[in-house]
């Protein structure tokens, strides 16, 4: 109805009350006082039921209450009520009328569900009255409880990501390499802008490097004392060292008191190994595969297990860098070491780092695009202190920074030699082969197998997986079968048929797994022991292994142990191997290789192998395969739930609700199904703001079980509630009395009539009583106001 409409129709009262006390007419409503209270009774169910949540003139229980009245108030219609209720609506949204004639007392809260009609507020006055349906429990408000919970989600991971990640920049780091019993390299960062302080950098092997006399290194490192070649890095080097000795390091700033420094930053330290060729017992913890600047405290504990040397097999970061500027690629590591658990973890070991796809270019890159692998050689150059590279040593290259940046280097009587896999490599295609390396770089490495009977151990660094079928195109080494049958049929040659000392760790793939060596002989023959233990080491801080399709469909990884991690989850892993020789020279090391998870404390030690003297078997011929959980167990379970909640309400909705309203149980499903999917996708848009797309599952299902618990619940309310309206008399209040206020000059000023317009009334109590049925009793209020009783 609308406004013209509405003021041109009131309730009047005819006088037969035998057979209706209203009827419809245009005349103004003043002429009984009993009409008073005819409006009275209309407008207090009008009232009760705004305040029950009653605004449809078909709705059961509004006939319930007017079957209620029936008896002492013949004729009441439903349509009566509801006109009075549009009434209500109108008065509200208008201003310009008081209402006057309360049915119900105002602490009822009946006038908050006023706004349930269309009216000349537009919009947001039916906005109101859509949140108000069925009790406030309808799909509008159900949508608006999911979003509360995803919106929720977005913020949780915004947090998280910003908590567990360092985006900016840190520029006072330093960093040890490349060292020997004698020699150390050295990268020294400078600040970003001159701020007029002096800065030195000092190694001493005295842990308070302001003592002079103790100092071996001191060298300006203020802003001014870079030049533009070096992009504010500094590459030193030291060769005059002591075996088996430990050093320190720091950025410092002298002090006005003699042998008196502040140290910028943390003081980083190594200790040298013995003399090539001697004996020692030591420990190397390895990984790889971190997001940039990962917080986790994981990084810091490794430093528990007392590593001597730490090797980074690739994925130092994820920034994924196509670029040409080396400015960049510096800022890179200026974010990892932003990162006071990692900063602190690279600062106090010996540090071997070569790269995999996402530090070098980006996903799965090789080094075809010539211009921007070589501004990452010059950054990795400028950026990492490292060992001898192999181009250098074999005169192949004199450009250190466009050489490619595979190295080898001894501790004791072990042999480390690290692959670059990625700066020569180019992908194999369906009409070429593909090749993972340079002939060079082959040649280069099959000369450092051929010595592998002048050491005890020889460790073999590949940043991409070994063990996999042979697939056109693939990343790991199935991508490039020519190459990876040669060398495997070249180590079952020369170590195999030798000193069987061949260990190989490999990075990457997001697990920690291992071999034993039977599924890593490529060679095709069984004269030699062609298999070699492997350890595949990560991540350090990242989800596991495989893509989204992978979480239903889990992929098999060829290992005899493995596939330890969780693929949907973030994990923070490394492994150690620990070096451990007699003191006879004519027995046999032995390696003992462990994997840990959150952190180095025995209780997360995740896997354990000894090997001792030789290492090397046959292949088999059939492929042991494992494979990856999707989800941990709790997560599993919060998952779960949530989605079955999700279904069950469906369910219920469908059940108690019926077919014939199948449109709206199914709403409620859908609704809980799309928000279950908005949810993750908040998660993950909060995790992209930092350029992550890793999140915290398990917020994420802690969450979803709320959000979906919480829907459960309304959802059944909603459904109550709409059996209830639609179900009969259940849970209906009906009023027994009300107050008209200040009698009949109340009644006149509601409906803008004027006293001349009716007939005067000395006692507008007593005409009341006097008119009205005898069923309805009427007592006056010591505040003047009249107090109806049905």
């Amino acid at each position: 109805m609308d406004d013209a409409a509405s003021a041109a129709v009131s309730e009047d009262y005819t006088e037969d009350s035998n057979t209706a006390i209203y009827t419809e007419s245009k005349q103004a409503p003043c002429d009984t006082e009993r009409e008073l209270l005819q409006r009275a009774v209309i407008g207090s169910i009008a009232k009760e039921c705004i305040r029950q949540g009653i605004f449809n003139g078909g709705d059961a229980r509004l006939q319930y209450i007017i079957e209620r009245y029936e008896t002492k108030c013949p004729g009441l219609r439903a349509d009566m009520v509801e006109r009075r209720i549009e009434e209500l609506a109108n008065k509200r949204s208008n201003h310009d009328r008081n209402v006057s004639l309360s049915g119900l007392d105002s602490s009822s809260g009946g006038d908050d569900r006023l706004n349930n009609k269309q009216s000349p507020s537009g919009c947001r006055s039916s906005f109101k009255s859509k949140c108000k349906e069925n009790g406030g429990y309808n799909l509008l408000t159900y949508t608006f409880l999911l979003l509360f919970f995803a919106i929720l989600m977005f913020i949780i991971s915004v947090l998280f990501t910003h908590m567990d990640y360092n985006r900016a920049p840190y520029r006072d780091w330093a960093l040890a390499g490349g060292v020997t019993s004698t020699s150390a390299e050295f990268r020294v960062r400078g600040p970003k802008s001159d701020d007029n302080l002096r800065r030195e950098f000092v190694v001493s092997p005295n842990s308070n490097l302001g003592i002079k006399k103790h100092q071996i290194l001191n060298v300006p490192v203020s802003y001014t004392d870079f030049s533009d070649q070096e992009h504010f890095v500094k590459r030193l080097r030291l060769d005059s060292l002591e075996p088996l000795t430990t050093y320190y390091y720091a950025i410092t700033r002298p002090q006005v008191l003699p042998n008196s420094v502040s140290v910028v930053g943390d003081i980083g330290s190594f200790k040298t190994p013995a003399p090539e060729g001697s004996r020692m017992n030591f420990t190397v913890a390895l990984g790889s595969c971190s997001l940039t600047g990962s917080r986790s405290q994981m990084f810091q504990s490794i430093l528990e297990l007392n590593p001597l040397l730490f090797i980074h097999l690739g994925d130092f970061h994820y920034e994924n860098l196509v670029t040409q500027d080396v400015d960049k690629r510096l800022e890179a590591y200026d974010k990892v070491m932003g990162s006071s658990s990692q900063r602190i973890l690279y600062m106090r070991t010996i540090l071997s780092y070569i790269w995999d796809d996402h530090d070098f270019l980006a996903n799965n890159d090789d080094g075809s695009n010539v211009e921007a692998g070589n501004v990452a050689k010059q950054g990795y150059s400028l950026g990492i202190p490292h060992y001898t590279l192999g181009p250098i040593e074999t005169q192949t290259s004199s450009d250190e920074g466009s050489a490619a940046k595979y190295q080898a280097f001894t501790i004791g009587t072990v042999r480390f030699i690290i692959l670059d896999l990625r700066s020569e490599s180019r992908k194999s295609t369906v009409s070429y082969g593909g090749k993972i390396y340079s002939d060079e770089q082959k040649q280069w490495l099959y000369s450092e197998l051929q010595s592998a009977d002048s050491y005890d151990y020889v460790v073999l660094a590949s940043s991409r997986p070994w063990t996999g079928p042979d697939e056109v195109g693939s990343d790991d080494w199935g991508g490039f079968v020519s190459d990876r049958d040669e060398l495997s049929s070249f180590i079952a040659s020369t170590v195999g048929a030798g000193p069987k000392n061949l260990f190989v760790i490999s990075g990457d793939n997001h697990m920690i797994a291992f071999d034993d060596g039977s599924n890593t002989d490529y060679s095709g023959q069984k004269e030699y022991p062609g298999g070699f233990p492997l350890l595949h080491s990560g991540p350090l801080a990242k989800y596991g292994a495989g893509n989204v399709k992978n979480i239903f469909k889990p992929k098999k990884y060829h290992f005899k142990e493995g596939c330890m991690a969780i693929s949907a989850e973030s994990n923070y892993q490394f492994s150690t191997i620990e070096f451990k020789f007699p003191v006879d020279a004519a027995e046999s090391g032995c390696l003992l290789i462990k994997g840990y998870k959150k952190d180095s404390s025995s209780d997360n030690n995740i896997f354990e192998k000894e090997l001792c003297g030789e290492i090397m078997k046959n292949g088999s011929p059939d492929q042991d395969t494992c494979e990856m959980k999707s989800f941990s167990a709790p997560t599993t379970a919060m998952l779960i739930t949530a989605l079955a909640l999700v279904v069950g309400l469906g369910i219920l909705a469908l059940y108690f609700l019926g077919l014939k309203r199948w449109i709206l149980a199914l709403s409620y499903f859908g609704i809980g199904i799309l928000f279950y999917g908005i949810t993750i996708a908040a998660s993950l848009v909060g995790a992209l703001c930092f350029g992550f797309t890793n999140v915290n599952t398990l917020a994420v299902s802690v969450v979803l079980l709320c959000q979906t618990a919480v829907g459960f619940a309304f959802v059944c309310m909603a459904i109550s509630r709409y059996c209830s309206v639609h179900g009969g008399k259940k849970d209906v209040a009906v009023p027994d009395h009300f107050v008209i206020e200040s009698g009949r000059d109340a009644f006149l000023s509601e409906n803008g009539a004027k006293e001349s317009d009716c007939v005067p009334a000395k006692d507008g109590f007593m005409q009341m009583q006097e008119k009205i049925p005898p069923e309805i009793e009427l007592k006056p209020t010591k505040s003047g106001d009249i107090e109806v009783i049905l």
